[in-house]
């Protein structure tokens, strides 16, 4: 029996199947005969089932671990596949299972047809993936021989702080959710920020040295918003009514002092009362804001 045991990894898009496959390669022994990739089975006019499987052994190195004796003959198999091609996978078996001999040929039609959509939806998220990543490159390259007309999206927010950052060797926390993206374009446009080099020319004189001489340390999100602050903070509290709190009280000393070495005098007084305010609010007033928050 070459599946006594097995694991099956689902990622999100088909390029990372080859990745998956190539670690697995990497680390265990494969055993060719035994393992299949079941789109090679598929004739050109053929949709269905899709996934990479590998029959597998632990392999010389891992074979002479304490807690591996006795397994080292034994073969299991890993099974790869994307998130729709297991959605389709899991639909077709329980429904074949449940007919037994088979289904009825329009409802098995339809299922096919539906499993090519998938395949092309599956295909068209991969070719978007690749697009990403290309476009995320150019911008890159881009920022680097001076280019900064570039329109603000995530994308490009996120490369340009990223690489302001690095070259300012300034520290950033990492944040893994996107949700206050929209949010935070938002708030650009409203300062008529369009594109990175409109949002580059914001950013104070001296405050990459400044950051690091207070040992401050923000996400790409408080970074951006600092700017916006020190630019006009009742543009921000007053006319575009944004919920998020200016005041942190982990930060606030510090940030305090940032606001005071960049800000103009009554935009500084200002920070100082709004920042007087939330401190003694209640927590409600400290939620993450997203794009329904916002009053039109």
């Amino acid at each position: 029996m070459t599946d006594i045991s097995g694991v099956r990894i689902i990622v999100f898009i088909e390029s990372d199947i080859q990745k998956v496959s190539d670690l697995i390669k990497e680390t265990f022994n494969v055993d060719e005969k035994h393992s299949s990739n079941k789109d090679d089975v598929l004739s050109l006019n053929q949709v269905g089932y899709r996934s990479v499987h590998f029959v597998c052994d632990l392999g010389d190195k891992r074979a002479v671990l304490p807690e591996f004796e006795g397994l080292c003959e034994l073969k299991f198999e890993f099974q790869v596949r994307t998130v729709l091609q297991h959605a389709w996978a899991e639909l077709a078996h329980d429904r074949s299972y449940k007919f037994k001999a088979g289904l009825p040929k329009e409802i098995e039609r339809k299922l096919y047809l539906h499993a090519g959509l998938l395949e092309i939806a599956d295909k068209g998220f991969s070719d978007i993936s690749r697009e990403i990543d290309a476009y995320s490159a150019k911008v890159l390259e881009d920022y680097r021989v001076g280019n900064l007309d570039q329109e603000i999206n995530s994308i490009t927010l996120r490369n340009f702080i990223a690489d302001w950052a690095n070259e300012n060797n300034c520290r950033l926390e990492h944040i893994s959710d996107d949700g206050q993206m929209p949010s935070l374009i938002k708030e650009l446009k409203y300062f008529d920020i369009q594109n990175i080099d409109q949002l580059k020319r914001i950013i104070p004189d001296n405050f990459a040295n400044t950051y690091n001489e207070l040992n401050y340390e923000t996400t790409v999100y408080g970074l951006i918003r600092d700017w916006l602050i020190i630019s006009d903070v009742r543009k921000l509290k007053e006319e575009l009514k944004v919920h998020w709190s200016i005041f942190d009280p982990d930060n606030s000393d510090v940030g305090l002092e940032i606001y005071r070495r960049f800000s103009n005098p009554e935009n500084y007084e200002n920070i100082v009362e709004y920042m007087e305010k939330e401190k003694f609010s209640s927590e409600e007033n400290f939620e993450e804001v997203y794009p329904d928050d916002y009053e039109d």
